[in-house]
């Protein structure tokens, strides 16, 4: 589990990280705290040690008949003390945990040192634009009867969405398309559950950055908690992808050397409040509340993480130039690196409609930084170590759907199916639904 022990063994690791990252992780409070408890430890062991004393002390001159009500008081006085001691040392220990969870995650040496998104640095650019300038998915789909945002607005509120006829059958076929794929690669497919309780959701993501991006599923009541009612026992928040609960299914296990990589495919729906920045992306499937996506996810000794992450991402190119979609890869710059991963590329499709690049997902590893939160280990010879997780996008449908149709949106108001997808779709166009 993360601790302040973690912390000081990564010490220089962890500053510089901070200092890339630009970011106003507490470090030095950290470093105090610990250095504060580590004395207060040090004090209740010499007060229990009094303690210990006195109580035989006191013991003993009964037994030779002595008058003890002035050591008596004394005890008392020394248990007072003890257990002032003791719920300080709490109290510090709290304040630590607050923080040490949150701890950003040291970077991979590749990662450009700056602020996005000017140090964020374009390594690979792919497919012909056909396309240079177009109208936007939603005026596409609106005109064909397929996208049905009122409606949907009025049953749950904004960014969520109905889809119909030949544009619901595409996203069946996107999900199918990309789970056969990953089968035949030998990735196991997961379907996880859609919550996850508050305990692990620590261990996946930064919590205390993170927890305004999700959804609450429960919280378990006074009355429930004392009745022990099991499924309302903790709280359960719903899962913003996949990786996160995927990345928690091993938590406390230890695996034996011989038993990775372990490859999973996970294929769910996945709820954020996310809202998008200064009114964009308002209309439309791009930024939602709620999408399906296709997860790749790894798990790998610390010696093979450039191996997987190098598979993952070609994993993840391959669906983009299987559909035939222009795409550049970005590396994420320190500032723009998230909180838990080592280092982020983000890939990035044609929008004819906005005349750029918009991304559409990312292949990232976590390093550690999820495997000691969540007690995840491996043996090597006889040595216990934390394993890497490492993820990325295989497909995130809405987002995918969307820039299909801007791409290939026809002059009479139909949509061509890409080629990978008519088998999964038996026709060639989509039509008014």
């Amino acid at each position: 589990m993360i601790n302040t022990k973690y912390v000081r063994d990564h010490l220089d690791e962890i500053r510089r990280a901070i200092k890339d990252r630009k970011s106003a992780f507490p470090l030095d409070e950290l470093l105090a705290l610990d250095e504060k408890w580590r004395g207060m430890r040090t004090d209740l062991q010499e007060l229990q040690a009094k303690r210990n004393k006195a109580s035989l002390e006191i013991s003993d001159a009964k037994k030779r008949g002595e008058e003890v009500k002035d050591k008596i008081a004394a005890l008392a006085d020394l248990k007072a003390k003890l257990d002032e001691a003791q719920s300080e040392i709490s109290r510090c220990e709290s304040k630590i945990e607050s923080i040490v969870w949150n701890v950003p995650n040291t970077l991979d040496n590749s990662v450009p040192i700056g602020m996005p998104p000017e140090a964020n640095k374009t390594i690979k650019t792919w497919g012909n634009i056909k396309k240079k300038e177009g109208p936007s998915h939603v005026e596409v789909l609106s005109k064909l009867g397929l996208l049905d945002e009122e409606r949907a607005a009025k049953v749950a509120g904004s960014r969520f969405f109905y889809l119909r006829g030949d544009l619901a059958l595409m996203e069946h076929a996107l999900e199918s398309y990309a789970i056969d794929k990953m089968r035949k690669k030998g990735y196991i497919l997961i379907s996880p559950p859609y919550m996850v309780k508050k305990r692990y959701y620590k261990g996946v993501a930064p919590f205390g950055v993170f927890e305004d991006a999700l959804y609450k599923a429960s919280e378990a009541s006074e009355a429930e908690k004392m009745k022990d009612i099991e499924h309302v026992d903790e709280e359960l928040f719903m899962i913003s992808t996949a990786e996160h609960a995927l990345a928690a299914m091993h938590a406390e296990e230890t695996f034996s050397g011989a038993e990775l990589p372990i490859k999973y495919a996970g294929f769910s729906p996945s709820f954020r409040r996310e809202a998008g920045s200064h009114g964009k992306d308002t209309k439309g499937i791009f930024r939602v509340h709620q999408f399906n996506k296709v997860e790749q996810f790894i798990y790998c000794k610390v010696e093979d993480e450039h191996k997987y992450f190098d598979e993952l991402l070609a994993n993840s190119e391959e669906f983009m130039q299987e559909l035939e979609l222009p795409y550049r890869l970005v590396v994420l710059s320190s500032g723009d690196t998230g909180h838990q991963m080592s280092k982020t590329i983000d890939w990035e499709a044609w929008f004819p409609s906005q005349k750029d690049y918009r991304e559409l997902g990312s292949c990232s590893t976590a390093r550690d930084w999820q495997s000691v939160r969540l007690d995840i280990k491996y043996d090597d010879k006889g040595e216990r170590k934390y394993v890497y997780t490492l993820n990325s996008t295989a497909i995130s449908i809405q987002r995918s759907l969307a820039c299909i149709v801007e791409n290939y949106a026809n002059s009479d108001g139909t949509v061509s199916v890409p080629k990978v997808l008519v088998p999964y779709m038996g026709k060639e166009i989509i039509t008014k639904g």
